[in-house]
Order: structure tokens, then C-alpha cells, then sequence
């Protein structure tokens, strides 16, 4: 913690393992309500994750307690303080962006720390897309294709015997964080697999609700423009009918 900031500036580090090598690799998550068990577990599935994908880095996280409503000044302030802090730790853990954090914050921990002290830089930093391009909700559809095309040789076994597989076109969908990743598997799911009907969406400011299937178009372009979707999409859509619209608002995104 940096008590001497006139913002507060802190977080939790956690390494979990560094059996496959050094440095630890995992993300930042900055939430309000982050805490100390949270990144704990975080750590330990990206010890399992680099481990399964055979990289040669530790499972690391790293959590920073802040507010959403931040100014972008007062978020770049953060980073920047955070990036100070774990400086001294640059031998055994780099992070990488994640809830709260983005490609721009890596860039501010790569120019106070160096060039080798964060992934997922952007491109003007020699860095890569991955966020803009939506290269890990491609991955996400990727899976969900494939889990559709093997389903049926599982019958096979006795377990599967019974196992009920649904058409593409029966699929309902919700997707719980309609961001980085979230909002890009949503695109990409219309545009690879077009009958699937994606019902729920939800973000940090509640959650979108509709039986027959929500405007993925519209949604990503409401994200595009301001990253939070559910409530803008309230107020220019839904307030005016109420009930009679047919897609349902909560401010509780934990609902869904």
C-alpha cells in the first residue's frame, strides 16, 4: 500500500508457484471488493493454466482495490502507483491485463518498470491487439464449436450413453461480463455460429434480459463506444416502454 498518495493506491500480490519458471504470469484485476482469497485462487489457476499450456512462467495475480468510478486521470494515477509498488518484484512475477485493466494500463507499468515488465502492451509499444481484435473470445468460440462437433462421439461411453445434445439452434446463451472478452465472444458467436440466441448479458452497472434473443450488433457498438452497455442501453431503450419492452433490465448483474 502507498500510504503517503493522496489516492488510494493498493492491492494484494500473490505468487503462487514458480515450478515451471520465473517469472509468475498473470493478470491485474482492479475491483473495489478484490480481496486477499480472491487472488489466492486467481494465482493458483494461472499456475494450472501455464502449467497445462506447458509455459515456462509461475502462476501469479495481482489485485488492486479501487473504485469503477475513477476518472481516467485517477486510473492512470493508480496504475502508476501500483506499478512503483511492485517494482521490486519484477524477478518473479509480470503482469498482464484482466478485469479492470486494460492494454494502456500495461503500457503505463512497461514505461515506469521496462519494456520486459508486462505482456499484453500495445501496438504502438511493440505489443500486440489481442484486446481490440478479440483474439481470447475467438478462443472461447473456438471451444464451443468444437465441444458441439465431439459431443456426439462421447456417446460411446457408458456415462454419455443418455447424453442429450442440442442443436446449434436451440442454444441459449448468457454471457456474465460483457467486456474485453465477453463482448467479442458475442460478435463472434453471431458471426460464426448465427442461430445461437444470446439471451443475457450483463457488466458492471446490472444485466440485459430477453427470451428471444438480444441485439448483439447494437450492444457491441454501445460497448465500443463506452465500454458499459446495460444501463446506456436502459435509458435510450427500454425506460420509455418499461415492462412492455421485451428486454429486461437489472441493476443487479449477479441476477442473471
Amino acid at each position: 500500500w502507498d500510504e503517503k498518495s493522496e489516492l488510494e493506491i493498493g492491492g494484494y500480490l500473490v505468487v503462487d508457484n514458480l515450478s515451471m519458471g520465473r517469472p509468475s504470469m498473470g493478470g491485474i484485476r482492479m475491483l473495489s471488493d478484490v480481496t486477499p482469497s480472491d487472488i489466492h485462487n486467481l494465482a493458483r489457476g494461472m499456475t494450472l493454466k501455464n502449467g497445462a499450456a506447458n509455459l515456462p512462467y509461475g502462476g501469479g495475480k495481482l489485485g488492486i482495490v479501487a473504485e469503477s468510478n475513477l476518472s481516467p486521470e485517477e486510473h492512470v494515477g493508480v496504475v502508476r502507483g501500483i506499478s512503483r509498488l511492485i517494482r521490486r518484484y519484477r524477478d518473479v512475477y509480470v503482469p498482464g491485463p484482466d478485469v479492470g485493466t486494460n492494454d494502456a494500463d500495461m503500457k503505463t507499468i512497461a514505461i515506469e518498470n521496462g519494456l520486459d515488465s508486462a505482456v499484453s502492451k500495445p501496438a504502438d509499444m511493440g505489443g500486440n491487439r489481442i484486446d481490440e481484435l478479440g483474439a481470447a473470445a475467438g478462443g472461447v468460440i473456438i471451444a464451443l464449436q468444437t465441444l458441439l462437433e465431439i459431443m456426439p462421439r462421447l456417446r460411446v461411453l457408458p456415462q454419455f450413453v443418455n447424453l442429450e445434445i442440442p442443436e446449434s439452434k436451440d442454444l441459449e446463451i448468457l454471457i456474465q461480463g460483457f467486456g474485453a472478452v465477453g463482448a467479442h465472444a458475442a460478435r463472434i458467436m453471431k458471426e460464426r455460429i448465427p442461430e445461437v440466441k444470446i439471451i443475457g448479458i450483463s457488466d458492471l452497472e446490472g444485466y440485459l434480459f430477453n427470451k428471444s434473443g438480444l441485439p448483439i450488433e447494437e450492444l457491441f457498438k454501445f460497448w465500443k463506444e463506452q465500454k458499459l452497455v446495460t444501463n446506456a442501453y436502459f435509458k435510450e431503450n427500454i425506460i420509455l416502454e418499461g415492462y412492455k419492452h421485451p428486454t429486461k433490465f437489472s441493476t443487479n448483474p449477479n441476477n442473471l
